[in-house]
């Protein structure tokens, strides 16, 4: 069987639990990094990754043979695991449960990326992209 062609671009983002701003700088730097490593694991490329205290964005893309819920449920769930009881960085991270998600063009990729790797910039000035932060789950 030959191999399948296939460019599925998704740009997610989720929420911690109860929207509470557990993002600290050392958590952050721990969580990223291994939300790319995980995502590798699962054949799926992640473009970005960034967000605030209470919400990240990702772009990644995720093959057809793969179910997004399943994914994204993977990379939450690990991460948080990963937080609590492997580094043990903090005992209770959690996410809200849920995610939001869209599809984008290729072309729209470096828009995109560029919009989630300056997520704090945004934030802190308010130019946000009403579409994009839409996106965040309540």
């Amino acid at each position: 069987m030959g191999k399948t062609f296939h460019k599925l671009f998704y740009h997610a983002v989720w929420s911690t639990y109860l929207r509470l701003p557990t993002i600290s700088p050392d958590i952050e730097k721990a969580l990223y990094p291994f939300i790319e490593n995980k995502a590798k694991r699962f054949h799926c490329i992640i473009h970005a990754i960034d967000g605030i205290e209470d919400h990240i964005h990702i772009s990644i893309e995720i093959p057809p043979a793969e179910s997004v819920s399943d994914i994204i449920g993977k990379l939450k769930g690990s991460s948080s695991y990963f937080l609590n009881k492997e580094m043990q960085i903090t005992t209770d991270f959690r996410w809200q449960e849920g995610f939001a998600c869209l599809t984008f063009a290729e072309k729209d990729l470096p828009n995109i990326v560029r919009y989630i790797k300056h997520q704090k910039e945004h934030h802190r000035s308010g130019k946000l992209n009403k579409a994009m932060e839409e996106l965040e789950t309540d």
